[in-house]
């Protein structure tokens, strides 16, 4: 697996399956999205990138909240991704000014024209851009603008819960990939 630090330290690739977020967990939810990534990859000759962030978007945008719990490091998420099997892991840093651009600024710029998207997968929740203001519909328009597929994973339930990383009772721990345990 290959890490960048940046999105302008990644060069396209052929055939750009991508999913983005925060992954602040890497759980059952993620494990459906990355192994659909995988087959995509294989069924188009495609090479699988994940393009997270760090720090997470909200650390930065109400820094007096304290309230907020990750499930995994940014270090843990980076071993969890290469266990995962996806080629290029892309952790962005996040900030004011990066959370101020548009969704369709967002899709254009580093979607399509930095990371050259052909197929995009994201879960039954995600929002992008400017104060979360890009969905699934959005993209579903904005796709054949820029001559890209665009495909969303519904959500999965774990004893009739939707597993999500920023719901107290989802139960999380049940990652696909465990980390080695230290003592």
């Amino acid at each position: 697996m290959k890490i960048y630090n940046h999105i302008d330290h990644f060069e396209k690739v052929s055939n750009a399956v991508i999913t983005l977020g925060t992954f602040d967990g890497v759980h059952l939810g993620h494990k459906v999205i990355i192994e659909r990534l995988k087959k995509i990859a294989v069924d188009v000759n495609g090479q699988v990138i994940v393009l997270t962030f760090f720090p997470h978007p909200r650390m930065v945008l109400f820094p007096d909240d304290h309230g907020i719990q990750l499930l995994n490091t940014i270090d843990e998420r980076t071993i969890l991704m290469e266990k995962a099997g996806i080629d290029h892991l892309i952790i962005h840093p996040f900030s004011k000014e990066f959370s101020r651009m548009s969704s369709t600024e967002f899709v254009r710029d580093i979607l399509v024209n930095k990371l050259g998207v052909k197929k995009l997968i994201i879960g039954y929740d995600h929002h992008f851009g400017r104060n979360r203001e890009g969905s699934f519909t959005d993209l579903e328009e904005l796709a054949p603008v820029y001559n890209f597929s665009v495909e969303r994973i519904h959500e999965q339930l774990v004893n009739d819960v939707a597993v999500s990383s920023t719901k107290s009772e989802t139960p999380c721990w049940q990652a696909m990939w465990q980390l080695p345990v230290s003592f």
